[in-house]
C-alpha cells in the first residue's frame, strides 16, 4: 500500500514536471517545434519516463487540453446549465476564473501566439448555446434571434479578450472580482440593446 502512494505520488510530480515543461516551451514556439527530447532535457527526466505518460507532444497537448476542459464543464453542469437563475451564472463565472487562475500559465500559453487556435473555438463553442440562452434573458424581448447571435458573438470575442488580459496582468484581481466584472458588462452590454425601429437602424437606450 506504501509503495503504491509512493508510486503515484512520484506519477504526479512528473506529470506536473512534463505540464511545466510544456508550458515553458508553449510561450517560446509553436507544438509542431518543440520535440520530446527538448522537453524532457528542460524538466530533467529521461525521455523513457515521457512515453510512459504520453505517445507523443501532441498527445500531450490533446490530454492537457481534455482536462480543462473537462474541469470547465463540470462547471457549466454544476453552475449554469442545470441552474438558470442569474445569481447561478455568476458561480459559474467565479469558478470558471478560478480554474483559470489556477492555471493561469498554461492557459495564457494556449491563449498566446503560440497557442491552440483549435481549443480556443472549442471552449467558445461550449460556452455558446448556454450562453444565448443567459443572454436572453438579460435582453429585451423584443430583441431579434439574428441579433442575439451576433451580441453573443461580440459577449465572446470580449470575454476572451478580458480573460486574456487578466492572465497577461499576473491574475492579479480576484476571480471574484473578474466575475462580477464580466456579469456586469455582459448585463449593461445586453440591457442597452433597444428594439430596432422600422427603417431598420438599430435604436441604443443610454442612462446618460
Amino acid at each position: 500500500m506504501i509503495d503504491s502512494l509512493k508510486q503515484e505520488r512520484r506519477y504526479r510530480r512528473t506529470e506536473t514536471l512534463i505540464l511545466n515543461g510544456l508550458t515553458t516551451l508553449l510561450q517560446q514556439k509553436s507544438i509542431k517545434e518543440i520535440t520530446v527530447r527538448e522537453l524532457a532535457d528542460l524538466v530533467d527526466i529521461n525521455r523513457s519516463t515521457f512515453y510512459l505518460h504520453y505517445t507523443d507532444i501532441y498527445d500531450l497537448l490533446e490530454k492537457t487540453e481534455q482536462r480543462l476542459l473537462q474541469q470547465l464543464t463540470a462547471a457549466i453542469n454544476d453552475k449554469w446549465e442545470n441552474q438558470k437563475a442569474p445569481n447561478h451564472f455568476f458561480e459559474f463565472l467565479e469558478q470558471a476564473f478560478t480554474i483559470l487562475s489556477e492555471n493561469a500559465l498554461l492557459c495564457s500559453a494556449l491563449m498566446g501566439p503560440n497557442g491552440d487556435i483549435a481549443f480556443l473555438r472549442t471552449i467558445e463553442t461550449l460556452f455558446r448555446d448556454e450562453g444565448v440562452k443567459t443572454l436572453r434573458a438579460f435582453a429585451p424581448k423584443e430583441l431579434r434571434d439574428q441579433d442575439l447571435q451576433y451580441a453573443i458573438s461580440f459577449a465572446l470575442a470580449g470575454c476572451m479578450g478580458l480573460v486574456e488580459r487578466w492572465l497577461k496582468n499576473g491574475c492579479q484581481e480576484t476571480p471574484t472580482h473578474m466575475a462580477e466584472l464580466t456579469l456586469l458588462l455582459l448585463r449593461e452590454g445586453t440591457t442597452s440593446i433597444g428594439t430596432p425601429p422600422l427603417h431598420g437602424t438599430m435604436a441604443f437606450h443610454t442612462n446618460l
